[in-house]
């Protein structure tokens, strides 16, 4: 007959059984792993483990299981870690709880990417810039709005990265300056950048001068996951004032 020792370890979730006092009695390896403690030592006080105030939304829920003798189930996010956990509360028969934890953060970027793509969908839309979210070290265009497509004759740009979309900007610097910033996650920002795109047919060199912002976008665990580009074309302006200074 298999043991709830060798249940617990064979369990896709972390899994922590506590005493009615809040004591760790058990607690599988793969629980050691989530939390990031492979010293947890049983006897270990449950507040200890998990820091939380008293009042927070896990100790409320937490709380709630073992007073009302209730199955709850939340998540919470630990900016210690960088990571989300889905927790299900279970009360045992001596009085305890046990825990199953699951590592959800890749569900919760995301659900928190899908809501701030939205968000900067409205907040963008009609902005009076080009405006674009690049994701990854290739630089893919995950969003641009109008004014965004627009400054390039309206050719598609989601899905492709910026070297596929404009590949005759090899050699003007912009894809240097894209990487530098990704890879260090340091903004930058550049005033009257020349730059040569071709027409829609792919035919006519246009000249342009732009302002540009690149700035790093962060996920989770803090590390470069994109930029967000902010470009304008400055080309009529810059024009009339040489020709007012000639």
């Amino acid at each position: 007959m298999i043991s709830v020792e060798q249940l617990a370890e064979n369990l896709p979730e972390g899994f922590i059984a506590v005493d009615s006092d809040w004591r760790v009695r058990y607690v599988s390896a793969r629980a050691r792993h989530l939390l990031r403690n492979s010293g947890l030592q049983l006897g270990t006080d449950l507040h200890d483990l998990l820091p939380d105030a008293p009042g927070t939304k896990v100790w409320s829920e937490l709380n709630r299981a073992h007073q009302k003798r209730v199955m709850v189930e939340f998540e919470v996010f630990y900016p210690q870690l960088f990571v989300w956990h889905e927790v299900r509360a279970i009360p045992d028969s001596e009085g305890g709880l046990a825990l199953l934890l699951r590592d959800v953060t890749d569900r919760q970027w995301v659900i928190q990417k899908d809501a701030e793509h939205a968000y900067l969908r409205g907040l963008f839309a009609d902005a009076p810039l080009a405006i674009s979210i690049l994701r990854g070290p290739k630089h893919q265009f995950e969003y641009a709005n109008d004014f965004a497509r627009n400054l390039v004759g309206g050719r598609h740009l989601e899905g492709l990265t910026v070297r596929e979309a404009f590949p005759e900007l090899q050699g003007q610097g912009f894809f240097e300056l894209l990487d530098q910033v990704y890879g260090t996650g340091v903004p930058f920002h550049g005033s009257e950048l020349p730059a040569v795109l071709t027409s829609p047919d792919g035919q006519t060199p246009q000249d342009l001068i732009v302002n540009v912002s690149y700035l790093p976008l962060r996920g989770f665990d803090t590390e470069v996951r994109g930029l967000l580009s902010l470009s304008t074309d400055v080309t009529h302006y810059v024009g009339k004032r040489q020709v007012a200074q000639s």
